[in-house]
């Protein structure tokens, strides 16, 4: 099996999660130590994060632009786009880091963590959607309000990253991500709605087309 440039670059972004994720674990646990070594970790681990992101768009562009699209490409792309956003969301929350904005916010490491779950959610809904889709030889075209929600994610997490670097930073990536969320949400609600036709029964599209030429008749 020949493996295209753009698989190749996904398979780089996949092995980069690792270190980003390490970066990010040890610089939260290195917090009582040194203040100026867990800013500079949680720089990198932020720069890796953002690289992981960028290089989502570089490999589908490049895939598209020299048409060398691969069913392996199309199973590791979106795989590694979920799992270095929830691994991140579930580390952010988990060392809820300048997430309580020196405490006149409290409940943001909580409210982020539903959101999460939400998150996660309609990915999983949209997933099973497109299984479905597949298996009747359907091709559904990505839903711009789905491209915008990915990079306020992308941007939102990349700053939730650095909550505990400022307390502005930390406002700032809470916004970006609340905004991304309810993003998803409609954006999800959207997609089914607008292929709902997915959904319907085996022989009800002809019966319909059959019942509209017949009142043509």
């Amino acid at each position: 099996m020949k493996i295209t440039l753009a698989t190749k670059i996904t398979i780089a972004r996949i092995i980069l999660i690792v270190p980003t994720v390490a970066m990010f674990i040890v610089a939260e646990l290195l917090t009582r130590v040194s203040n100026a070594t867990h800013i500079a970790l949680l720089a990198v681990a932020a720069f890796l994060f953002a690289v992981c992101c960028a290089t989502d768009f570089i490999d589908g562009h490049i895939a598209r632009k020299t048409n060398t699209v691969s069913m392996l490409g199309k199973f590791l792309d979106p795989l590694a786009d979920k799992v270095v956003i929830v691994v991140m969301l579930f580390l952010i929350v988990l060392f809820r880091d300048g997430l309580s904005m020196g405490g006149v916010y409290p409940h943001n490491a909580l409210v982020i963590a539903i959101l999460s779950g939400i998150i996660l959610s309609r990915e999983l809904m949209i997933g099973v959607f497109r299984s479905i889709a597949a298996s009747r030889g359907l091709v559904l075209a990505a839903d711009i309000y789905g491209k915008v929600k990915t990079v306020m994610l992308d941007i939102g997490v990349t700053l939730l990253m650095l909550a505990g670097v400022h307390y502005i930073i930390g406002w700032m990536g809470t916004i970006v991500f609340y905004i991304g969320a309810i993003l998803a949400v409609y954006s999800g609600f959207n997609y089914v709605f607008k292929n709902k036709q997915v959904l319907k029964q085996d022989g009800e599209e002809d019966k319909k087309q059959d019942e509209t030429e017949q009142e043509k008749a």
